[in-house]
């Protein structure tokens, strides 16, 4: 079964007016990326325990896995976006976590102490406060209230997650297909010149996780992972972009450094994450041509990592439960 959103995404990128991928950027990021070492699943930061309850855990964990930046104060505070407060929680030693990491530890720590938070009748009749005494004032509450509790219904449906799972039969293509099926805030796609383009961003980060998890094995030996694309986000397009890997037209470039909305579903927004799958699908060719043998979403894995440090440009900005 051929993955849609990597269909979709060459067919954006042969029409696209506002990014395009630079291939000799593309060849210059892999030549950096080549020696680093593999990215392996994070135990510091992450739940693994009882079976269901973990599967669970991660089903949460990716059904909030989005949008982590704070709205921006016109005009923005002394400091520029470095003098904006971010959503963090407290870490392992008193350091300060923000962004993903931040959630997977949040909802770690409600996995060992709070067990019952992810119980199915209680995620599907969640509210703000019960949400905030395990996150705190994370942005897009109300979205997040609504995604645990579809994640909740599906459970309820289901029986359990180990059922739910269990019905992708270890497949990638077909967990994604259940999660979009059953849980709306999954199905991430747009429409652009009249065709809808699918990026199921956080549908597929969630077979990764569960891989990444178990370590391949038992809920984890999902045997296609190959199929899988980039999880095209905010944080790998700035990479890409500053690393010459993707080059932007002057008014959606000047758009992103101004840190103005770029608008969800927009031309730009949906060429900015084509491209994005588009780059790192050529990125794998390149390592896998050199002898370094890597999937896409391995190469996504290194990429995000490398992200995370400061970067020269800022990352787009658009308000959406999808990334």
């Amino acid at each position: 079964m051929e993955n849609q959103v990597r269909v979709g995404s060459r067919w954006v990128m042969r029409r696209a007016r506002s990014v395009r991928v630079d291939a000799e950027g593309v060849a210059s990021l892999a030549a950096k990326l080549r020696d680093l070492p593999a990215v392996t699943w994070d135990e510091h930061y992450h739940f693994r325990g009882d079976e269901e309850l973990t599967l669970r855990y991660l089903l949460v964990l990716d059904a909030l896995n989005f949008c982590f930046w704070p709205s921006l104060p016109k005009p923005l505070p002394p400091g520029g976006e470095e003098g904006m407060g971010k959503w963090s929680v407290a870490g392992p030693g008193g350091q300060r976590l923000t962004g993903y990491f931040a959630l997977a530890y949040a909802l770690r720590q409600a996995a060992e102490d709070d067990a019952p938070f992810f119980a199915p009748r209680a995620l599907a009749a969640v509210d703000a406060d019960r949400l905030r005494a395990v996150l705190g004032e994370i942005p897009l509450l109300p979205w997040r209230i609504r995604a645990l509790r579809e994640v909740g219904d599906a459970l309820l449906r289901f029986g359990s997650a180990g059922k739910l799972f269990a019905r992708a039969e270890g497949s990638c293509a077909r967990l994604v297909e259940l999660l979009t099926a059953h849980l709306p805030l999954f199905r991430d796609a747009a429409l652009y010149r009249g065709r809808e383009v699918v990026f199921h961003k956080r549908a597929q980060i969630l077979c990764a996780d569960l891989a990444g998890t178990f370590s391949e094995e038992g809920p984890g030996a999902l045997h296609d992972l190959d199929w899988l694309t980039a999880f095209a986000d905010y944080k790998l397009p700035q990479l890409l972009w500053a690393a010459g890997a993707l080059t932007l037209d002057p008014l959606l470039s000047q758009q992103i450094r101004r840190l103005e909305l770029v608008a969800a579903g927009s031309g730009a927004e949906v060429e900015l994450r084509a491209a994005t799958v588009v780059a790192v699908e050529d990125l794998t060719a390149s390592l896998c041509a050199s002898g370094r043998a890597v999937r896409p979403f391995e190469v996504d894995w290194m990429l995000w990592n490398v992200s995370q440090a400061r970067l020269p440009l800022p990352h787009h900005r658009t308000r959406t439960p999808f990334y």
